[in-house]
């Protein structure tokens, strides 16, 4: 009984630190998103979903930035499937899930790809950002080692870094998993602002853990 206590008191000593009062998750704290190819995942309830139009005005902005800066997109066709934002204003994380088909690389590709493979990644991604960043595009403060990863049973291409914010001092952590499967590329972005990283963290890492396809 000692133990049952102690641990419990640790658990809210943990609430109160962070939050001010005991408030565990409840099964309301999240709700389940059913998407296209069979993509599914929790996200908070309270969350902004952004509409149809919207995603598509993103998905329009990425296009021109990369159109305007010369830079050749991919060959598949991507669809923008959810997009969503903390609350309040101004978002502080965000979620966004798309696809792409046909993928540009495969399972295989990853199982074979070494440690030159990821770095050769890596420095063409850093050298597009940079390209992009004349067109708009978000100003990259350092891009960090491409790896590998599981996720969901599948081999994850993960590709993180850190941009600026423009809209305040504190810089986004960002991490992009792109994971191909049969005919098509899954993509999942979860950002974070670093400044606030105690309370978007556990989210998004809840939020990744729950993706399933």
């Amino acid at each position: 009984m000692k133990s049952i206590n102690a641990r419990y008191l640790f658990f809210a000593f943990v609430a109160f630190a962070l939050f001010g009062n005991l408030a565990f998750a409840q099964d309301t704290t999240f709700r389940r998103v059913q998407l296209s190819y069979g993509i599914s995942l929790d996200i908070p309830s309270h969350w902004t979903v952004l509409s149809q139009d919207m995603r598509k005005n993103i998905g329009a902005a990425g296009s021109a930035m990369m159109d305007n800066a010369g830079i050749e997109g991919p060959s598949g066709q991507k669809q923008n499937l959810l997009a969503v934002n903390a609350t309040p204003d101004p978002t502080g994380s965000m979620i966004r899930v798309s696809v792409t088909s046909p993928p540009d690389y495969t399972q295989a590709d990853l199982a074979a790809a070494t440690a030159a493979d990821l770095k050769e990644v890596g420095d063409y991604l850093l050298k597009m950002f940079r390209q992009l960043e004349a067109s708009g595009g978000p100003k990259i403060i350092e891009m960090q080692p491409v790896r590998i990863e599981e996720f969901n049973g599948q081999l994850a291409l993960v590709m993180p870094y850190v941009r600026a914010n423009k809209f305040g001092p504190s810089p986004w952590q960002v991490a992009q998993y792109k994971i191909p499967v049969s005919n098509r590329l899954i993509e999942i972005t979860l950002s974070h602002r670093q400044s606030d990283a105690l309370v978007w963290r556990p989210i998004l890492d809840r939020v990744r853990r729950s993706v399933q396809f």
